[in-house]
């Protein structure tokens, strides 16, 4: 009876694993292996959306202490990605090299996203700054072990053109309503986000007790997600199938992976897109409120990101067929040609928010294939680097890509810092003498001309990508090849 039940167990694997060869893996988990891509997304954009609005304007945390703690958080940052990656394709555990990370910081990844928002409030500033500095550390190492680990099993799921296609459209669908849980579900919860001289002391006296209700329910929200993301949307290989993986040493697969050259060319422009995304969100209050004339209604600015990402949505089924059809490439390069056109009416949009509102429809076409060719072409350069050296290390990549992509937030605040230094900035922080033409000159300079010669260097960049075409196919006709003899 044992020995029949182990067979069965074993034929089981044995199915999963030639599924997973033949591209063949279950709609039901390819849906839900977008359930990981969401509760990545959910979580860190609350994060990013209230961090810093919850020390400086609730907190009253002096500027200079958020500074340095920021200053420290992208030091840790920059270590824990390349640290990580290699770690996860080294494991070897019998939920799986992801699975095992991915199991272990579920629970933690839901609660720091409480313990983020419960920093003393009458406390010194030493206190704050401490506690801040601790918590959003490890916010960010816990985020980081999910982070890579589920986006490190996309490649290993999905191993043919078709299955990579079909699953990462499910995988931009929740992560694109991911994005819009964390930018809108705390706002149900926080009113105001931050107090000004008119609120309330009643309401003043609520307004950290609401940054943590809106903690503690995107944190549940992550732990009930995330399991079921661990449960429904994984499946790994056997550990037979992880060939010679355990052969490379730490430093050596760091080192491979920094030297791969189609790999760091393809870094460099996904860090310049991302830092045009960075840029458009990050100035997008200010551009509906001083070009577009939007003063009062924070609905209605909230409005233009969720047509861009609703946009970016329903794009998603149209690049699966464009990408396979051109290549992940090429479709790339062409929704990069779309957004530089579809940036170019933002300089002429002053006080027209409908207008406004009609743009951000070709804006989130642009971004979608922002979005969404960005996994597929990853996993080819983690199948070339299968091929050469005989282990897949997708932790590896994504730990540097990772790494590599956290720069596009400086570099994001730099062109913002440079651009607007001349155009108003710092009477807009202090809120005297603001010229507002001028700050409407310098927000309409960086939406277009900015935005514009940005993603052309992105289109520049992916022409020297040379991992398409005739090379590509060749390649995964070889790793087929090499699959199956190790099998």
């Amino acid at each position: 009876m044992t020995e029949k039940i182990v067979k069965d167990i074993r034929a089981d694997l044995d199915q999963e694993n030639l599924n997973m060869y033949s591209g063949k893996v279950p709609r039901k988990t390819m849906i839900a292996y977008g359930l990981g891509p969401m509760t990545d997304q959910m979580s860190h954009q609350m994060f990013q959306f209230l961090i810093f609005t919850y020390y400086y304007a609730v907190l009253h945390l002096h500027i200079s202490y958020i500074t340095t703690a920021f200053i420290i958080f992208a030091i840790w940052d920059s270590i824990n990605d390349p640290m990580i990656g290699p770690l996860s394709d080294k494991t070897k555990s019998k939920y799986g090299r992801r699975g095992f990370w991915i199991m272990i910081s579920i629970i933690p990844f839901g609660l720091m996203n409480m313990f983020i928002f419960i920093a003393p409030i009458n406390g010194t500033q030493i206190a704050i700054f401490l506690y801040m500095i601790i918590t959003i550390a490890l916010y960010d190492s816990v985020y980081t072990i999910f982070s890579i680990n589920q986006l490190a099993v996309f490649s290993e799921m999905f191993k043919t053109d078709a299955a990579r296609g079909r699953a990462n459209m499910w995988r931009g669908v929740f992560t694109i309503f991911g994005l819009l849980v964390g930018f809108v579900l705390p706002t149900i919860f926080i009113s105001p986000l931050a107090p000004t001289i008119d609120t309330p002391p009643d309401i003043l006296e609520k307004i950290p007790s609401m940054y943590i209700t809106a903690g503690i329910v995107v944190g549940a929200l992550t732990i009930i997600t995330g399991f079921l993301f661990f449960k429904l949307g994984m499946v790994e290989e056997s550990a037979e199938e992880d060939y010679e993986a355990e052969k490379a040493g730490f430093f050596e697969m760091l080192k491979d992976t920094i030297r791969n050259k189609t790999f760091v060319v393809f870094c460099i422009a996904n860090l310049i897109k991302w830092m045009v995304f960075k840029l458009l969100t990050s100035i997008i209050s200010l551009y509906a409120i001083h070009v577009l004339g939007i003063e009062e209604d924070a609905f209605m600015i909230s409005l233009l990101l969720l047509v861009g990402f609703l946009t970016a949505g329903i794009m998603f089924p149209l690049l699966e067929k464009l990408g396979r059809k051109i290549g992940w490439r090429n479709g790339f390069i062409l929704t990069q040609i779309f957004w530089i056109f579809a940036l170019i009416p933002f300089w002429f949009l002053d006080n027209k928010p409908y207008l406004g509102l009609l743009c951000m429809v070709f804006m989130g076409i642009g971004l979608s294939g922002g979005i969404y060719f960005v996994d597929p072409i990853i996993a080819d350069i983690i199948d070339e680097d299968e091929l050469k050296n005989g282990r897949n290390r997708a932790g590896s990549f994504y730990g540097i890509n990772g790494l590599i992509n956290r720069y596009s937030t400086i570099l994001t605040f730099v062109i913002i810092m440079i651009v607007l230094s001349g155009y108003g900035w710092e009477q807009y922080l202090v809120g005297e003498g603001l010229n507002v033409g001028d700050l409407r000159t310098g927000l309409k300079i960086l939406m277009t001309p900015v935005g514009m010669i940005a993603n052309f260097v992105v289109i520049i960049l992916l022409l020297f990508y040379p991992l398409h075409g005739e090379k590509l196919a060749q390649m995964k006709k070889e790793l087929k090849e090499a699959r199956l003899t190790h099998r």
